[in-house]
């Protein structure tokens, strides 16, 4: 099926360049597609209309489409050719797809003699680029990642916007295009016939989302489906006093999710050391990694090389109550990449815009259960470190693993 979806893909990226293919459950045939620019959606540069069983027979003749199965009709249903005369390779465009009919909406993997009609529109944020390139999904997918960003977007540059799009694409999707990573582009190629099994989530969030849009519901109902397919990820925490069970907040804190996801992944927190702990504040940890302690009782450690910086999510209107876990950071706002503490009160001074710290530190998860770890490791005994700092745990607390459920 991988393969058969991969030659598709090939064969309309050669002959049909500039092509879009609208779907939500299956293809969406006899729909319309605009292209307008990003922040200015009354300036439409291009705009087409979505192919129908019926266009795809003329096209292929009977014979030939007598001969085809109904799953591969209907991935050619759906197909939208744009002209790129006024597309700008280094712009940001809204894809907007409305009306038409879904021939796959009861997910049968074939066109249905009776297909639903489309009341709403959905969308998708694509550079000129990916335009010209072409092949390209505008799906219920599209609409969740688009729906996250689209309050502000008169806010963001457009490298923010990627970049906040390609953090998203992590948290909801596998390697598509195999490229060997995960980024926005997969997104974009995704398709939820062939690629149902690459999606991180709960795929029947997706579908909702779909039956939302084909039902013509408001853009309130879409944004609440749209959060439920960004979701959460379940990452359990052992410490050797305990466990702590946690999940991210994807919807708020893409960036900053994404990047704590990604050292999870790669056991960047396995055995380090707590090395930060006052109690009625918080506990930090990502630092150091925990060696066990020498002949003399002394802790042994070594500093942890992460990966970059990112930016500072802390305008995302998330508090750092208790039970919350921020990035920790220095003076420079866009400086965390991968120590964090769990707030142990509620930590107003910490939140952005508040008159302790302006910019802010960035909350992306919640602690599920086993906040009273957190409390048992805050009220242990500490000291001064010397190549550490104030405020070490003396008996070397460790998170022992972490683990993505």
């Amino acid at each position: 099926m991988k393969f058969f979806q991969l030659s598709v893909a090939c064969f309309l990226s050669v002959v049909l360049t500039a092509c879009f293919h609208i779907q939500l459950k299956g293809s969406v045939g006899g729909g319309t597609l605009s292209v307008a620019e990003l922040r200015d959606a009354g300036t439409v540069v291009a705009t087409a209309d979505s192919l129908t069983p019926e266009g795809l027979l003329n096209l292929w003749g009977q014979e030939f489409w007598d001969e085809q199965p109904s799953l591969t009709r209907m991935a050619f249903v759906g197909i939208t050719l744009v002209e790129t005369d006024s597309i700008d390779a280094d712009a940001l465009y809204l894809a907007t797809a409305s009306g038409g009919e879904d021939f796959d909406s009861e997910l049968k993997l074939g066109l249905s003699p009776n297909p639903a009609a489309v009341q709403g529109s959905w969308h998708a944020i694509v550079s000129g680029q990916h335009i010209l390139d072409g092949n390209l999904k505008v799906s219920a997918l599209t609409e969740a990642l688009y729906q996250q960003l689209s309050a502000r977007l008169d806010e963001w540059s457009d490298a923010e916007i990627v970049a906040r799009l390609n953090a998203a694409a992590e948290l909801v999707v596998g390697d598509i295009d195999e490229d060997g990573g995960v980024d926005y582009e997969d997104v974009l190629r995704w398709n939820r016939t062939f690629d149902g099994a690459e999606f991180w989530g709960d795929l029947s969030a997706v579908d909702e989302l779909s039956s939302a849009v084909t039902a013509g519901q408001p853009a309130q109902m879409l944004k609440s489906k749209a959060k439920q397919v960004l979701g959460n990820h379940t990452v359990v925490m052992e410490f050797d006093a305990g466990t702590v069970t946690l999940e991210t907040l994807n919807w708020d804190s893409p960036i900053t999710a994404a990047n704590f996801l990604r050292y999870v992944r790669e056991g960047f927190y396995d055995q380090v050391m707590v090395h930060r702990a006052i109690d009625g504040f918080m506990i930090q940890m990502g630092f150091l990694s925990y060696l066990g302690l020498n002949d003399d009782g002394l802790i042994e450690w070594e500093i942890k090389t992460p990966g970059p910086t990112i930016v500072n999510e802390s305008s995302n209107g998330l508090s750092n109550k208790r039970g919350t876990l921020s990035m920790a950071r220095t003076s420079d706002p866009d400086s965390a990449a991968a120590q964090f503490f769990i707030n142990q009160v509620d930590n107003a001074s910490l939140d952005n815009g508040s008159a302790g710290s302006p910019d802010g530190y960035a909350v992306f998860a919640n602690v599920l259960s086993g906040m009273e770890v957190v409390d048992s490791i805050a009220g242990e005994r500490t000291a001064s470190v010397s190549g550490i700092g104030g405020d070490v745990p003396l008996r070397g607390v460790v998170l022992e693993s972490t683990t993505l459920q």
